[in-house]
């Protein structure tokens, strides 16, 4: 795995993406990681956030017996991915639909899918698996990830965020938070804590902090001296 440090120095996130990111985690957020090629990083993304989850967050995959249609309120559920392909918390169908569900019950709900955009991914979700706009809009935030570079391995880059406010999507594209961040201080795109987690992400690259158990270890100890509970 890699933490969201190696994202950062990989160039896949900006600061100021993965500081906006992982304000919204710390308020409860759901996120969909979408790219169609295979090997494009989507798990890789979605895996570094998830390890940025408030400490007493109880995490579910989505394999049978796990009792993930049962998880209570604040409680987050894992699919690797939202696909008909027989793998291991891979659901589709029917279980997309409930976990949609979970997400519009204040379940956190994370995954990642084939889709380039947010009309494919919607048609995946609504149009195949059956979800209400409002269970796909439970997802709340959606990176498609291109891929950065002509030699192999490519980069992947998230290029923009669609996230939901509000009952509508909306969108910031790369390098737009950098630009608000000197603008208007009300802007409901620049939330409160995002500078302290500038300056957390950025210390822990100055002191080769990378690890993904070393970064969540120092991200909980900011989170409690803080004074941040969800």
């Amino acid at each position: 795995m890699l933490s969201v440090v190696d994202l950062l120095e990989a160039g896949t996130l900006t600061a100021h993406q993965a500081a906006w990111l992982l304000a919204r985690i710390l308020r409860g957020s759901s996120w969909l990681v979408g790219a169609r090629p295979g090997g494009a990083g989507k798990t890789t993304v979605m895996s570094a956030l998830l390890a940025m989850v408030p400490r007493d967050v109880d995490v579910r995959l989505t394999n049978p017996g796990s009792g993930w249609i049962e998880c209570g309120s604040g409680d987050c559920v894992v699919a690797y991915e939202l696909s008909p392909g027989f793998y291991d918390a891979y659901i589709w169908g029917q279980d997309v639909v409930r976990m949609t569900e979970l997400g519009m019950g204040r379940r956190r709900i994370v995954s990642n899918l084939h889709a380039d955009t947010l009309e494919q991914a919607r048609a995946q979700i609504v149009g195949e698996c059956g979800a209400t706009e409002a269970g796909f809009q439970a997802f709340q935030i959606f990176l498609p990830l291109s891929m950065k570079g002509s030699r192999f391995p490519a980069t992947p880059t998230v290029r923009q965020i669609d996230y939901v406010e509000a009952g509508s999507w909306r969108r910031l594209v790369r390098g737009e938070l950098e630009r608000l961040s000197s603008g208007n201080p009300d802007s409901p795109d620049r939330l409160p804590e995002m500078q302290k987690i500038i300056e957390f992400v950025t210390s822990c690259r100055s002191h080769k902090v990378r690890r993904v158990e070393d970064v969540r270890e120092a991200w909980l100890e900011w989170c409690d001296a803080a004074g941040i509970t969800v």
